[in-house]
């Protein structure tokens, strides 16, 4: 039987069982108990380990699956970054640079000077996020060492810690203007650490229409 129909059969028999039923072999409707059920829906969790061999009821009949076909699972880190980060930073870390910073191989960076490392963890959208405090520090640590990577040399490069974050998180920036102080954040990086050009592409386009004289 196709590994499709055995997982609906399973979710239909599931549904018959009468609500607030207790365990063991109580009857259900036909006159079987819920154990023979159990025991009838056993094979769902071998099929469900063969995921190779499950496919969706929408693909065509004829299609074979193969590894390169397979689904591979992103850990947790990386979902809570897609979700929480993604969709302004991109799903790989590289934005609209001029509008949304990018992060990938730049945020490493920021770990230069304590006000860099700080300013990372108490920017609104992270120190705000719904994330936990455990999640949220591996998060940062995942886009700092991993998708920011290569981090700078230094004391401050160090993965943060959970205390450190929920410590932090709490006295996020409110009444800071972001996109000049950022731009104070990445002069004092420079001036101790080599600061890649494409950390300076961030508000570049605000600056130089925010000089131009208007036209009487």
């Amino acid at each position: 039987m196709n590994a499709h129909w055995i997982v609906r059969l399973a979710v239909s028999t599931l549904m018959l069982l009468p609500q607030g039923a207790g365990a063991g072999s109580s009857t259900i409707p036909g006159g079987h108990s819920r154990s023979a059920v159990t025991t009838a829906a056993s094979p769902l969790r071998f099929s469900l380990r063969r995921t190779d061999r499950i496919r969706s009821p929408f693909a065509s009949p004829h299609a074979q699956a193969t590894p390169a076909h397979r689904a591979s699972w992103l850990p947790a880190v990386q979902v809570a970054y897609l979700t929480s980060c993604g969709g302004c930073h991109g799903v790989e870390g590289v934005s609209a640079p001029r509008a949304v910073p990018t992060l990938r191989h730049l945020t490493g960076t920021f770990l230069c000077t304590t006000e860099g490392r700080q300013y990372l963890v108490r920017l609104p959208d992270v120190a705000l996020s719904v994330l936990s405090d455990r999640m949220l520090t591996k998060v940062i640590n995942w886009v700092a060492f991993d998708l920011g990577a290569p981090v700078a040399a230094g004391p401050e490069a160090r993965p943060y810690t959970v205390a450190e974050v929920m410590t932090l998180r709490r006295h996020p920036f409110t009444n800071t203007g972001l996109r000049r102080y950022r731009a104070q954040v990445v002069a004092h990086l420079a001036a101790r650490c080599a600061v890649p050009a494409g950390l300076r592409v961030y508000g570049a386009a605000y600056d130089s229409a925010s000089r131009k004289v208007p036209r009487s």
